[in-house]
């Protein structure tokens, strides 16, 4: 099958599974999982569609949990986008390339032991928290897992909201996660319970505040997924209080995921 598309051995068909709509920008689809596909949670892969006779990918993080027998994915239909306007139209008759390898640098493995785990997010960056969040090894390691998620409007929670739902059903997660997960939702552009960047929430000390906890330090540890701007503001920020941006070959405080970053 792969041949006929021109495909290597490096890619293969998934099936669309299931398409869902949860604003006018914003949806998540599920595929079958290639056989023998593994990933770690956290990672991205690169999907396709061939688009004009042409083979266009973008990354896109991985929702689903480890153990699950289907993908998900996350995705915000980008105006007149060039991928994302053909993407949000597939139908369960639709099938999308997928890369055969995962990767990416939100790999818990990249962290040194803590306390605390802090989630920070904005958007879609949500996805691959999700599956992180699904993995029961998440709340082995640590005591306290945090999900920051901010977002312009109250409506785009709306797939963070179905997720947790969906995840606490789960008695093998709820188990682990119970008393251990905590999230923060915000909003940026519209009135909501709480408001305001996730910088801003840090520096002001509104987040622990909010949270009723105790302040930041050196057993916190931070993982990053959003807008690029977010990211660069984020990063300088944990810098500037003392963190260390960690790797798999040498893991620190926090690291953030480089394939949304130029």
């Amino acid at each position: 099958m792969n041949n006929k598309f021109g495909l290597s051995n490096e890619y293969t068909l998934a099936k669309v599974l299931q398409i869902k709509h949860y604003t006018r920008t914003l949806f998540s689809f599920k595929t079958t999982r290639p056989s023998k596909f593994r990933f770690k949670p956290g990672e991205f892969v690169m999907i396709g569609l061939i688009l004009r006779g042409k083979f266009i990918f973008r990354a896109y993080s991985i929702c689903s949990p480890t153990w699950h027998n289907a993908l998900e994915f996350y995705s915000i239909k980008v105006p007149n986008g060039p991928f994302t306007s053909f993407l949000q139209k597939i139908t369960t008759d639709s099938s999308i390339i997928i890369k055969t390898k995962s990767t990416g640098t939100l790999i818990l493995d990249s962290l040194t032991p803590g306390k605390r785990l802090f989630l920070l997010c904005t958007g879609t960056g949500i996805a691959p928290f999700i599956s992180i969040i699904s993995d029961p090894e998440t709340y082995i390691k640590y005591n306290e897992v945090i999900v920051v998620l901010t977002c312009r409007f109250s409506q785009e929670l709306r797939y963070f909201n179905y997720k947790i739902k969906q995840l606490l059903k789960q008695p093998h997660i709820e188990s682990h996660a119970k008393n251990k997960l905590r999230f923060y939702l915000s909003t940026t552009q519209e009135p909501y319970p709480y408001s305001g960047r996730i910088t801003w929430l840090i520096k002001s000390g509104t987040l622990i505040a909010d949270l009723n906890t105790y302040t930041l330090n050196k057993r916190d540890r931070f993982m990053i997924c959003g807008s690029q701007q977010m990211i660069l503001d984020v990063v300088n920020l944990l810098k500037s209080i003392g963190y260390i941006e960690g790797t798999i070959n040498n893991p620190q405080d926090f690291v953030y995921e480089k394939a949304f970053v130029n």
